[in-house]
């Protein structure tokens, strides 16, 4: 049984387009949060998504996207992006997100694996490779021996706990290790493999420069274009800057 692993597209389907024709044959997915926001190809990735079987985990945008107020105290140029997504998302779409399970403890072919997003801790925004081992604790939901899968951070790595295993896949929409590719991963039978593909985000560049709600913050298109560019997605800055350099994805 081949699984394909992933998540944190985050409304970039050229990403999702290039995973998708680089692994056209998989019996099912494990999609690990975050499908739609912020970014500017909402329907888009949302038509490749519905088209997919398997486990769908809720992350924290798939909050924000059934929610619309928890969005009202971000900055004005997120809210503004965060507005015009509500108004054009296709109204099938909430009922997809909607259907999202909640992270636990999942059997996936004949074994048990923790689904979690990677947001469980309330006093870590993200949990990275080189933290403290309690660190981890939050999204083992109780397990101290099935494997965990989540996501969050947009980062590749696995970290063995006490012989439990900890793999986040990276994100599909929004690296942040100064790549412009698309991470995800394999779960074939017991094994679990790294794999990325390089996209060109012409597309995407264009369709959030079509964002007409955009247009009265520049500033904001601008950075959140450069972070695409550069594959900077959370600015070139440290831990991110360290993690480049020593090869992560």
């Amino acid at each position: 049984m081949k699984t394909l692993v992933f998540g944190d597209v985050h409304g970039n389907a050229t990403a999702l387009q290039a995973v998708l024709e680089q692994e056209p044959e998989f019996d099912s997915v494990i999609f690990l949060g975050d499908a739609v926001s912020p970014g500017p190809q909402p329907n888009e990735t949302l038509e490749l998504l519905s088209e997919l079987d398997g486990i769908f985990i809720r992350g924290n945008h798939e909050y924000t996207m059934l929610n619309p107020d928890s969005v009202e105290r971000w900055p004005d140029g997120f809210k503004a992006f965060m507005h015009w997504i509500y108004d054009v998302f296709d109204p099938s779409g909430v009922d997809f997100l909607t259907d999202f399970q909640e992270p636990g403890l999942f059997e996936v072919g004949d074994h048990k694996i923790v689904l979690a997003h990677g947001d469980e801790s309330p006093d870590v925004r993200h949990v990275l490779p080189d933290m403290k081992a309690e660190q981890f604790g939050p999204f083992t939901y109780g397990e101290t021996q099935a494997p965990v899968l989540f996501g969050h951070s947009h980062i590749q790595f696995r970290r063995t706990i006490a012989e439990q295993n900890f793999i986040n896949p990276g994100s599909v929409g929004q690296n942040r290790c100064g790549h412009v590719t698309a991470c995800y991963g394999l779960l074939e039978d017991h094994d679990f493999t790294f794999h990325h593909v390089n996209y060109d985000p012409t597309p995407w560049l264009q369709a959030l420069d079509q964002i007409p709600a955009l247009d009265a913050h520049e500033s904001f298109r601008g950075w959140f274009r450069q972070q695409m560019i550069t594959g900077f997605a959370a600015g070139e800055n440290e831990p991110w800057l360290t993690y480049a350099a020593q090869g992560y994805r």
